[in-house]
């Protein structure tokens, strides 16, 4: 994770949060990618970015447009060229795109004996009906007299075309799953918020080998669902209530 909060900070932090950095950032970066699996922060992320560098968010992720601007090929380009327009008037700006494996999906290989079906030409309903607008309109308007960002995250990169992930994002950032030190912190923390304080002899260590492979989301998650009041006051020993 410090590798994580390196890299963001120089690559993406430092040249959004300053123009003088964006101007003599000797390797101009436009666009990132943040993948690994759910609850591992890329969305927590992506906040941290906007309130250290106090940027406006442009959230252009499938959900977001869904039924809006998808009349027509017109309607799209306008959609996205009016995003970066505002985002280039209110930089610094970060553009967010959540399900990116939406935006760019990878080709779906047909099984044997499978009959095609037919589909509408030029979907609109289809969230990469924007795949092409925000290719064109990255490249006019994030230069380095601008503090524009795309940042895109992804749970599924499987599903997404690797091709077009690397022909559009200059770099892509893996999250992982916390380690077992990050994991330890992380049951202690998220206990004490739910309002217990652990006696020392409770088994910490074994919470943090068992839970290997968990997200934080999902400590978080679990954290949430067990320690009721009801569960607290059963395991009293263990805690200071």
């Amino acid at each position: 994770m410090a590798l994580i909060r390196q890299l963001v900070t120089e690559y993406i932090i430092f040249p959004l949060g300053s123009l003088l950095v964006r101007q003599r950032f000797p390797e101009h970066v436009k666009s990132f990618l943040f993948y690994g699996p759910t609850g591992t922060g890329k969305t927590q992320m992506v906040r941290a970015i906007a309130h250290e560098t106090k940027s406006m968010v442009f959230d252009l992720s499938p959900m977001n447009i869904d039924s809006k601007f998808n009349a027509n090929k017109a309607e799209c380009e306008k959609l996205v060229a009016m995003v970066f327009v505002v985002a280039k008037e209110y930089q610094p700006a970060l553009i967010y795109i959540d399900e990116a494996e939406k935006i760019w999906p990878a080709k779906k290989k047909k099984k044997k004996g499978q009959k095609k079906t037919s589909k509408k030409a030029n979907d609109m309903s289809d969230p990469k009906r924007i795949e092409k607008a925000l290719g064109k309109w990255r490249s006019k308007w994030i230069t380095e007299d601008t503090r524009i960002t795309i940042v895109a995250c992804t749970s599924e990169p499987h599903e997404g075309n690797k091709k077009k992930f690397k022909k559009f994002f200059d770099k892509a950032i893996y999250f992982p799953f916390p380690d077992y030190t990050t994991r330890r912190l992380m049951w202690k923390t998220f206990i004490f918020e739910l309002g217990g304080h652990l006696k020392n002899e409770f088994p910490l260590s074994t919470l943090a080998h068992i839970s290997a492979g968990y997200s934080a989301g999902s400590i978080k998650k679990t954290c949430e669902n067990v320690l009721t009041e009801f569960r607290k006051s059963k395991v009293s020993q263990y805690f200071i209530l």
